[in-house]
């Protein structure tokens, strides 16, 4: 396959690291043909720097070339992996729709939900969709030097697209080893829209809490928030269940605190993005959960409120 990675952010970088060093750990005995790997970056014409900087885990450092996209790779994309803010996601691929081929396979990693819906019909129509959600921790500390701050497993599903044959199994097993062997542990979900309800539910209480009050995410732990957790998720599960999905209030508490603990001294991205007066993805996360609240006459003052303070607090979208 032809890899193109859009986005020169933590995770576009993070992922791109690791399917380059799996070209450099082939064998003999591997069958299938070395996949080539480009990245689009924005502003592309006026960077002058492609020599990037990778510190793993264990605090080794690799450095590497970035193979920047033009207009052939582009056209040979097989896999588009988007990894730019859920705000972002429209803009992208009405610049590059063009240039891409038919039945290209779309995978979009971001935070939040509601994007799919701002994507043109012919688009969706003309592409195969997945939704990418992850758990890795990455740190951009200058432009093309990242950190990986935290181990994850990332979890890939089909949002839009397939038919139900035997070359689709094929396509989405031959994503899901790709990807695991460059970075792993990534499943495939049959379900992907539960864990995606799952992960913005965690979004909608770190997220704003952290970027509200700022503070680091483990603080989300404090007896002082548990009022404000619990009316948020509540708002959470009635919105979801109106989506066909039944999520339970009691277990995502669980799951936030667990969170909010593994990655306690973390700064959410939220927060992050305050701090750097950049616009947020406070209108797919919190501000999805208000409009699907006023599409299906559901009041989620809690959602609201937090979407409308953190809009306060940043830059527009």
């Amino acid at each position: 396959m032809n890899w193109l990675v859009v986005g020169q952010g933590a995770m576009g970088l993070l992922w791109y690291h690791h399917l380059s060093q799996t070209q450099k750990a082939r064998t003999k005995d591997d069958i299938y043909p070395a996949n080539k790997l480009s990245l689009l970056a924005s502003n592309q014409q006026h960077l002058t720097q492609n020599n990037y900087q990778f510190t793993a885990l264990n605090k080794q450092t690799y450095s590497g070339i970035v193979n920047y996209a033009q207009s052939e790779q582009l056209q040979a994309a097989d896999t588009v992996f988007l990894c730019v803010k859920s705000y972002q996601i429209n803009h992208v691929i009405t610049q590059i729709a063009g240039q891409l081929k038919a039945n290209c396979n779309i995978i979009l990693a971001h935070n939040g939900m509601g994007t799919l819906e701002k994507i043109p019909h012919a688009f969706i129509e003309k592409h195969t969709i997945y939704a990418l959600l992850t758990t890795h921790g990455c740190l951009k500390n200058t432009p093309l030097n990242i950190t990986h701050t935290g181990l994850g497993e990332t979890s890939l599903g089909l949002v839009s697209g397939q038919k139900s044959g035997q070359q689709d199994s094929v396509r989405d097993a031959l994503l899901t080893n790709t990807l695991n062997k460059a970075l792993p542990s990534v499943k495939f979900e049959a379900n992907i829209a539960k864990k995606q309800w799952l992960k913005l539910a965690i979004n909608c209480v770190i997220n704003p809490i952290t970027a509200i009050n700022n503070i680091d995410n483990g603080l989300v732990n404090n007896t002082r928030f548990t009022k404000q957790i619990e009316a948020l998720l509540m708002e959470v599960v009635a919105v979801a269940n109106t989506q066909g999905i039944v999520l339970v209030k009691e277990a995502l508490e669980i799951s936030v605190r667990q969170v909010a603990q593994a990655t306690a001294k973390n700064c959410s991205s939220m927060r992050c993005d305050v701090l750097a007066n950049r616009a947020t993805e406070n209108d797919y996360i919190n501000g999805y959960i208000h409009r699907l609240g006023q599409k299906n006459i559901l009041a989620t003052p809690e959602n609201t409120k937090l979407w409308q303070e953190i809009n306060k607090l940043s830059k527009p979208s």
